[in-house]
């Protein structure tokens, strides 16, 4: 505001209307606007400072409606003319908003105006100053009626009269002397001429001169725009305009004040915007937010807040907050906020309410522009949802923790266990073999036997370890290029005594554009020869076991499906899952780890591709994976197909294969 005054009321405006000095004054009797300049050269002057002390002692205040001040200060530079007069409303009624106050110097230069006006020679002295005799004189005749004019003949060619211009007070501050000619006086009836001239003649320097002056030209427009200005202040109705008529400074200071107001109208609009903007960015917050003031009374708090007291923010104002049950106690208690009113420093922590939720409370010390605090603004989090997941991710990490612990232990047991093991199955196969000399019947079944199961454990650990590499991050693939259906047909002989014992028929198909892959040649047959194994063990006797390879892509998808006993709905679940079978009782009499599935798993997601089953009781199964035909290292990470995606081909290949029964 103090920006756009400076720009808009010119030093000229005050220069045109011969005003030296312009002061307003608010009812507590402090300056709130100043302007002084030079009427001659329209520049700005400073405000003398016995005129400001005057002002801030009081003097020049107008404290009632009527109330009027005028009169002489005696200033160091020169002395001035001062007029008062109270803000009222554009009614004339109180109470009274302030003072306006004008002044004039009565220097040289007024004085010649004077000089040319009445054609007379016209001097002054002031009263704090050494004067001639003669004025002292005359001044000591003045005591007794200070408001008349002494008149006496001062040579026969001239008159002289003297008379006293008063200070605000009412005392003496000025004695002036007019000479006039002689003949002037002789003209007419004596006594009734000298009375009336200098009776017009003090009229002309007091009241002709300035204040006639001032209120005819100025102070009557400028008190309506007073009256104007206290009116919008008044009513706070930035949308009314002042009218005044006359192009001259008054009419040009008018269409600054209304374009001063549409300024600031339009600044208020965007200050209410924005303050709406920040209400809802404010209220939007799942944070309590409350701002309390030095009382520890609630000034403002935003919706969720109000939401957690159940009440709205008018009945919040006002209230202190530690008569507020429901958050009293963790805002107040435990940020302890009057020493943030002592101290400024910024509080924060954590607590558990009596319902049993967490929260975290923040107290900020808020200052104005002198640094002083003003109040504390206080936002409370619900941390209970947080604090649950950090327990969770810390029990997390313990089974973490407590699950490479495990693998490191299998892995180390394993260790130990294979090399004793070993040495176990060689020596009771040399014996079987009859190395170092017959056995009879009895003995040849134990050391099978010894040797058989001796092998069965070895695989198991063998499982373990592979396992156990898995879950720590340590099992690294060798990748090979190598022909698919060599290794495919290999490991079918492999397994082809286990297959005949059941007279079951192993049937490989591949696609004739599918040559040689890019895997680990070891762990691409321990993944076949896992499934191909499984299939056989649950199968009927005299039905076929199916292999197909087809290339998807860039993937080849190598599915495994037998005729065999199924596997329920239920049961479904256990698939994958380290040590865990299906039916107890098939165990009995397969034999199995339940770990081969959860290695063929994790050994094809390593290779970046994904795995897949479909079964149902007494209609057999198939099993199914995917895998890049040429994996690129540079990857550096694996591409694992989600549950809903693995579904999706599921059901794909479902459709497929009965379209392709249905055709056949």
């Amino acid at each position: 505001m103090s920006s756009y005054i400076n720009v808009n009321l010119q030093n000229q405006t005050l220069a045109g209307l011969k005003v030296n000095v312009m002061l307003f004054v608010d009812d507590t009797g402090s300056l709130v606007y100043t302007k002084s300049v030079d009427i001659n050269t329209g520049e700005e002057k400073p405000v003398p400072e016995e005129l400001i002390e005057m002002i801030e002692s009081g003097v020049l205040s107008i404290k009632s409606e009527d109330n009027v001040i005028s009169g002489y200060v005696l200033l160091d530079e020169n002395p001035m003319f001062i007029s008062c007069h109270p803000i009222l409303t554009t009614k004339y009624e109180g109470p009274v908003k302030g003072t306006l106050i004008f002044g004039r110097y009565l220097d040289s230069a007024l004085l010649e105006k004077f000089r040319e006006t009445t054609r007379s020679s016209i001097s002054m002295y002031r009263i704090d100053e050494d004067i001639p005799s003669d004025f002292q004189a005359k001044f000591q005749n003045f005591s007794g009626s200070p408001d008349r004019a002494l008149v006496e003949p001062f040579s026969e060619e001239k008159i002289t009269g003297y008379f006293e211009l008063m200070d605000v007070s009412g005392q003496p501050a000025i004695i002036m002397r007019a000479d006039f000619p002689r003949d002037l006086y002789l003209n007419g009836e004596k006594a009734l001429n000298y009375m009336y001239f200098f009776l017009v003649l003090t009229g002309l320097v007091t009241g002709v001169g300035v204040k006639v002056l001032l209120d005819s030209l100025f102070v009557s427009r400028l008190g309506e725009i007073d009256n104007f200005v206290t009116r919008i202040r008044s009513e706070k109705d930035l949308s009314k305009r002042l009218t005044l008529k006359d192009d001259d400074e008054l009419y040009r200071l008018s269409k600054e004040i209304n374009g001063m107001l549409n300024e600031i109208e339009l600044a208020e609009q965007e200050l209410k915007a924005q303050e709406r903007e920040k209400k809802v960015l404010l209220d939007s917050l799942n944070e309590l937010v409350i701002f309390v003031n030095p009382q520890l009374k609630i000034t403002w708090a935003n919706k969720a807040a109000l939401e957690y007291m159940h009440m709205d923010l008018e009945k919040a104002m006002g209230i202190r907050l530690k008569d507020i049950s429901d958050i009293s106690s963790p805002l107040v208690e435990n940020l302890k906020l009057e020493e943030i009113f002592l101290k400024g420093n910024q509080k924060s922590g954590e607590f558990t309410s009596e319902d049993g939720n967490s929260w975290f409370v923040q107290a900020i010390p808020v200052t104005d522009d002198n640094g002083r605090i003003i109040g504390v603004l206080e936002t409370c989090t619900d941390i209970t949802g947080k604090k649950a997941i950090e327990k969770l991710l810390q029990e997390k990490q313990i089974a973490e923790i407590a699950n490479r612990t495990k693998s490191e232990f299998l892995a180390n047991m394993s260790h130990e266990l294979r090399t004793p093991l070993n040495s176990i199955i060689g020596f009771s196969d040399l014996l079987h073999e009859q190395a170092f000399g017959e056995l009879n019947e009895k003995q040849l079944k134990y050391t099978g036997n010894i040797s058989r199961s001796g092998k069965h454990l070895l695989n198991l650990i063998n499982d373990i370890l592979d396992l156990s590499k898995v879950e720590a991050g340590k099992l690294e693939l060798e990748y090979k290029e190598f022909e698919l259906v060599n290794k495919l047909n290999m490991i079918k002989n492999l397994l082809s005594p286990i297959a005949d014992r059941k007279n079951i028929k192993i049937e490989i198909y591949v696609d004739s554009n599918l040559t040689s892959i890019l895997a680990d040649e070891a762990r691409f047959v321990q993944v076949m020869y896992n499934l191909m194994d499984n299939a056989i063990k649950f199968s009927q006797e005299n039905s076929p076991v199916k292999i197909e390879a087809r290339k998807k892509g860039d993937l080849v998808e190598i599915t495994v499906k037998d005729n065999g006993i199924g596997i329920k709905a239920e049961d479904q679940h256990k698939l994958f899952k380290p040590f865990s079978q299906v039916d107890p009782f098939s165990s009995k009499t397969s034999q199995g780890t339940g770990l081969g599935l959860s290695l063929v798993k994790q050994i094809v997601n390593l290779h970046g591709g994904y795995i897949w089953f479909r079964s149902s009781p007494g209609e057999g199964s198939t099993f199914a994976f995917a895998i890049p035909i040429n994996w690129d290292k540079r990857d550096g990470e694996s591409t694992w197909l989600d549950e809903k995606e693995q579904n999706r081909t599921d059901e794909k290949e479902q459709n497929r294969t009965d379209k392709k029964e249905q055709n056949g």
